[in-house]
């Protein structure tokens, strides 16, 4: 009977270390969500600043290459070809759109989770309640029997 008391308590320290330990310690799945939702918000943050490269590199091309394009800011800055005449309205601004996104930095964070020796503290209390659970119901047993 001694050695069933030692070989349960012992098996289900070890159960319930791996239950803990897979749910919230270090590699557990706790840490595994945080790490993947962490890991969608840099995938769109990605998509998003693929979108704000593409606008910038068709405005640079414009710019370059664009005649039309180079006049509208040539004009907005106040420049004047020869032989042409600009009339400025009062209260307008102008079509040229100067606002330029930059995207966003994402903060990565470390996941939450249970320390490793927090686990393992856990399941040695657990064995230990599980050892006492059983040699006091095996002294309840041979206190009965006397």
């Amino acid at each position: 009977m001694k050695r069933f008391s030692v070989v349960a308590s012992l098996s289900a320290a070890t159960a319930i270390y791996c239950l803990v330990s897979l749910s919230l310690g270090p590699r557990g799945f706790w840490a595994m969500r945080q790490l993947e939702s962490q890991r969608e918000a840099v995938g769109a943050n990605l998509d998003s600043l693929t979108l704000i490269r593409d606008d910038l590199d068709s405005r640079l091309k414009n710019l370059s290459a664009d005649p039309d394009t180079i006049s509208v800011y040539a004009h907005e800055l106040g420049y004047v070809a020869e032989g042409e005449r600009l009339i400025k309205l009062a209260g307008f601004a102008g079509g040229v759109d100067r606002a330029m996104a930059t995207g966003q930095a994402i903060r990565i964070t470390k996941p939450e989770h249970l320390p490793e020796w927090v686990c393992k503290l856990i399941a040695l209390v657990c064995g230990a309640a599980a050892y006492a659970a059983f040699e006091i119901q095996k002294a309840r047993r041979a206190h009965a029997y006397t």
